[in-house]
């Protein structure tokens, strides 16, 4: 978050060297743009990691666990 934070900073401080975007140059524009850069790198952390897509299936997790309840009575049983 911070990395995105001082990003957000920098294009502040870029704006009147390119024609890429136009925003005033203050200290205000640089506190929003921060804010929303670091906001949109912990969005983009939060959905996407090293494997891809995070995602939860919690009928696996349910699936795992009747599997191994069935597993314990087996054992327990002979």
């Amino acid at each position: 978050m911070c990395m995105g934070f001082w990003v957000g900073v920098i294009l502040v401080l870029l704006n009147p060297f390119t024609e890429l975007f136009t925003y005033g140059v203050s200290v205000t524009n640089a506190l929003l743009l921060g804010c929303l850069s670091s906001g949109t790198s912990y969005a983009l952390c939060s959905l996407i990691s090293d494997g891809g897509f995070q995602y939860e299936n919690r009928n696996i997790r349910s699936v795992d666990t009747e599997v191994d309840a069935q597993t314990r009575n087996q054992l327990l049983q002979g």
